[in-house]
Parts: C-alpha cells; sequence; structure tokens
C-alpha cells in the first residue's frame, strides 16, 4: 500500500511538473512574440470538396 500511494505521489508530480513547463514554455513564446513584434497569422479554412477536386484534378493530370 505505501508503495502504491508513493507511485501515485510521482505520477501526480510529474504531471504537475510537465504542467508547469508547458506554462512555461507557452508563457516565453508570448514573451519572444511581443518582443519581435510577430503577429499571428490568419489560417484559412479549405473545405473537404474543395481537397477532393484539387486531389482529383492532380490525380488526372
Amino acid at each position: 500500500m505505501d508503495f502504491e500511494m508513493f507511485l501515485l505521489a510521482l505520477n501526480i508530480l510529474f504531471v504537475l511538473y510537465v504542467l508547469f513547463s508547458l506554462s512555461t514554455i507557452k508563457h516565453q513564446l508570448k514573451m519572444i512574440t511581443q518582443h519581435l513584434n510577430i503577429k499571428e497569422i490568419e489560417t484559412q479554412k479549405v473545405s473537404n470538396a474543395e481537397i477532393e477536386k484539387e486531389l482529383e484534378e492532380d490525380f488526372k493530370n
């Protein structure tokens, strides 16, 4: 029982470490983008029908 509790505590600590690391990386990335004045690029969505049509045209050629 003690070993299982130890493993549970170890797993919880590992998850907290990963979450903290990801949060730190996100914060650093935000600081870098602000420092370099980088704006987010707007993405354009393409429908599945358009993709299929383009692939069929490429396949025919």
